[in-house]
């Protein structure tokens, strides 16, 4: 990584900003089950801007683009993704229960929502009294026990405590490893090679793809893997890394880049909690529960509310403390202010307070249960200097070349920040909170502390092989019998969690690949 291309990337020997999925599942077994569906402007991004507030609008550098898909066409993969996974949730139809006001959904969840954790509640009654439209997480975790249509049945969530970063031990939360794989093993017509690391996409003589190259990674024997149709279905930077790196006479710069398209449009996503409250006295058992027993705020998430008289475009969701409260890496964040960038807004004795000896201890003892943060998720935008390629000096243990990104916030990004960081604090002033600290600016990007897995881009869906790498069904324009699915296709990253998106345009990709492609193997148009 490497914040400009004035200076030297430098490998990272550890994921510390984002954590890929290894093994069987992918990063679903360790994903938090926040569902949410992104919103018709953030589909069509760049038309909203200008027809609402002018060119001059759009963030300089900027390589903003609508998608080449509308809600309204993506609505039926949602509902359908959504009732195959039990999502836990409360409709928009429900606003008068406390569903969410801006999502025009035209069905109801399959199950209600979670439980939700005693700060949650707090940071929900202090919106209604702000005036904003609190509404329960929606969670691609069971709150109930649940049948989906193949008859596979699964318990309900026991709110253990621990859920983000492990499997499910009831089968609460919805992964592939309990959804679809099982399916896929009953027809016979599907088998999972473990130990195998994809290293690149075979290309014959006339250009399409033939087929996959992987190492065996106990016996460092390669194979080769024919295939009609090839469909990259990894990481982001899995996706990204294979189209640069298979190469031929043909495709010299990479499938699907013969006009320079991938690597474009890298976006990762600005997940920070930037407000802490401390309340003596009570006990909110955060060990208990999992991320998705929190409320949520879209009152300034996207394009939802005016930009006419700020500083900045877009927005984010802003989100009550999560669960999952564990002993020790939370035992870090105390005593409250002791962070390098927080500082008091009220309560505090002046002096910066210390994370070790007697003063850490006391606070874990009095305090470890009774402080609350209130987090926010904002846009990423596209820029023309952020893009993924491939790195000159440095490679992998196959030889490779290691996948190179170039990213930094931007000054659009920081006014963002600010805007929402103030908000939030309003809302934890409402809360009640004895002590409050706040991280007033936005941290400089790194790669090594955990921002959010949300990368997107690198191998964009468009309109046109002139501004995208696929079209909207994920297929490569220059390669027609490969497809590409996950968050790479998105042209930039909404403040919400990509999960329930990419799964719906799969299910978009998967119905066209049957109804269509097979029958008539070209470019689906």
């Amino acid at each position: 990584w490497r914040p400009h291309n004035r200076v030297l990337p430098l490998p990272m020997r550890q994921y510390g900003a984002y954590h890929p999925g290894q093994g069987v599942g992918g990063s679903a077994i360790h994903w938090s089950g926040m569902l949410y569906r992104f919103l018709p402007a953030d589909f069509k991004l760049r038309t909203h801007i200008v027809e609402n507030y002018g060119e001059e609008k759009l963030p300089e550098n900027s390589s903003i683009q609508d998608w080449p898909i509308t809600y309204e066409e993506l609505e039926p993969y949602y509902n359908q993704f959504e009732a195959d996974l039990g999502a836990s949730g409360l409709p928009s139809q429900d606003q008068s229960e406390g569903g969410n006001p801006f999502e025009p959904r035209n069905m109801p969840y399959p199950n209600p929502p979670l439980e939700r954790n005693i700060p949650s509640l707090m940071f929900a009654d202090a919106c209604q009294n702000l005036g904003y439209s609190p509404f329960p997480q929606p969670a691609g975790i069971l709150s109930r026990a649940f049948t989906d249509r193949f008859g596979q049945t699964r318990s309900g969530c026991l709110y253990c405590g621990f859920c983000t970063r492990y499997g499910c031990e009831v089968d609460a939360k919805s992964t592939g490893m309990n959804t679809h794989m099982p399916l896929a093993l009953k027809t016979g017509r599907y088998e999972i090679r473990t130990q195998a690391h994809v290293t690149r996409v075979d290309i014959g003589a006339d250009g399409r793809a033939t087929g996959l190259i992987y190492m065996d990674t106990v016996t460092g024997e390669e194979h080769f893997q024919p295939a009609e149709v090839v469909m990259l279905t990894g990481y982001t930077l899995t996706n990204v890394k294979l189209l640069l790196v298979s190469r031929n006479n043909i495709h010299p710069n990479g499938l699907g880049n013969d006009r320079g398209q991938v690597g474009r449009n890298f976006t990762h996503q600005m997940w920070y909690t930037p407000v802490t409250g401390q309340f003596p006295g009570r006990r909110f058992n955060l060990y208990m529960g999992n991320t998705a027993t929190i409320t949520s705020v879209y009152d300034f998430y996207g394009m939802v509310f005016d930009h006419s008289n700020l500083d900045f475009i877009g927005g984010g969701g802003i989100y009550s403390t999560l669960g999952e409260r564990e002993p020790i890496s939370s035992a870090g964040g105390l005593p409250l202010g002791s962070s390098e960038d927080s500082e008091f807004v009220q309560g505090g004795t002046g002096e910066k307070p210390r994370n070790w000896g007697r003063e850490w201890k006391e606070s874990l003892r009095n305090h470890w249960d009774n402080q609350a943060g209130i987090a926010i998720q904002g846009d990423s935008f596209a820029y023309r200097d952020y893009v993924f390629d491939l790195d000159p000096h440095f490679t992998d243990h196959y030889g490779m070349p290691l996948l190179r990104f170039t990213f930094d916030w931007t000054d659009d990004d920081r006014r963002r920040y600010k805007f929402l960081t103030e908000r939030c604090l309003e809302i934890m002033q409402e809360m009640g909170a004895e002590q409050i600290v706040w991280t007033p600016e936005l941290p400089d990007y790194n790669l090594t502390s955990y921002k959010s897995t949300h990368i997107t881009g690198g191998a964009i869906m468009g309109s046109s092989p002139g501004n995208s790498v696929t079209n909207k069904y994920g297929q490569v324009w220059d390669t027609p019998n490969l497809f590409v699915t996950g968050a790479a296709l998105y042209p930039q990253n909404p403040g919400s969690n990509p999960s329930d998106t990419l799964c719906a345009l799969a299910y978009m990709t998967g119905d066209a690949l049957v109804e269509r492609y097979f029958k008539d193997p070209n470019r689906l148009l």
